[in-house]
């Protein structure tokens, strides 16, 4: 009886080769659900990672460097507010397009999410403060641990949001990645597409959301404690870009809806 059985090399090298192709369908697929080149795809699916290696970079370069891009007003923090304003502005749109279009359920949940991004916006800049320079009032500078006009730096408020960033990373971590397991009714799948990100966004909340899980449940060593205290910077700014990105690509898909709407009208018509 012959021997057939596979040589455990060929076995071996058979292993990268499948994962190279589950990574390259993924990224076809999700250019194709984007309506974007697969080169356009990987950027984006690189961008959360990049991110995350330029803050241990700068870490790695010195104290200096590290409070250049993590610190008060500098690169992440300013870029975090930059893309939660951009986002907000999407936002709008989105709700506008969908009352408009008569889905005022969703166009509501959106008007939540825009209240939600104003919120985040108004507590990166300090609400204004930081630009008109106006001086803290008496309430917030007692309770306020860097002595600003803002809320999530009073002393066990900035707790809460700990926790509401780590509700928030799991949303965007978990919910996407039980959606490709759990068949829904199409009715069902189409409102969930418009509320939970797709999963090609998944790093960009999974980063947080397992930052989180380690912050808010384990001390940070003493002698790197600066270093680990200020890298949450670096989380919100990929949680900022996700939500920008989501943003994005709700409008494009609401975008392409309307493009293939006048073929079907034309369709119609025909028969």
């Amino acid at each position: 009886m012959k021997d057939v059985s596979i040589p455990i090399e060929s076995r071996r090298n058979a292993r990268p080769r499948s994962m190279a192709s589950a990574v390259h369908r993924f990224v076809e697929s999700g250019a194709a659900a984007w309506g974007i080149s697969n080169r356009s795809m990987l950027m984006l699916l690189v961008v959360p990672f990049l991110v995350a290696v330029t803050g241990v970079a700068t870490a790695l370069m010195g104290k200096e460097t590290y409070k250049w891009f993590t610190g008060e007003d500098r690169i992440a923090e300013s870029f975090q507010a930059l893309l939660y304003a951009l986002a907000l502005v999407l936002c709008v749109v989105i709700v506008t397009r969908l009352w408009r279009e008569g889905r005022r359920g969703i166009a509501l949940l959106y008007v939540i999410v825009a209240v939600g991004l104003t919120f985040m916006v108004g507590e990166e800049v300090s609400w204004g403060q930081r630009f008109f320079g106006w001086t803290t009032p008496e309430s917030f500078l007692e309770a306020n641990k860097q002595g600003e006009t803002n809320l999530h730096n009073i002393h066990g408020v900035g707790y809460a949001f700990k926790w509401l960033q780590l509700v928030v990373g799991a949303y965007g971590t978990l919910l996407p990645l039980l959606l490709l397991r759990v068949n829904v009714q199409p009715r069902m799948r189409q409102f969930l597409a418009m509320v939970v990100p797709p999963v090609t966004l998944v790093p960009y909340f999974m980063m947080l959301f397992i930052w989180r899980m380690y912050r808010n449940l384990f001390e940070a060593p003493r002698q790197f404690y600066f270093v680990v205290s200020e890298y949450n910077e670096v989380m919100e700014l990929i949680l900022a870009s996700g939500f920008f990105m989501f943003m994005l690509y709700q409008l494009r898909k609401l975008n392409e809806a309307r493009r293939s709407q006048p073929s079907i009208t034309r369709h119609k018509t025909a028969a």
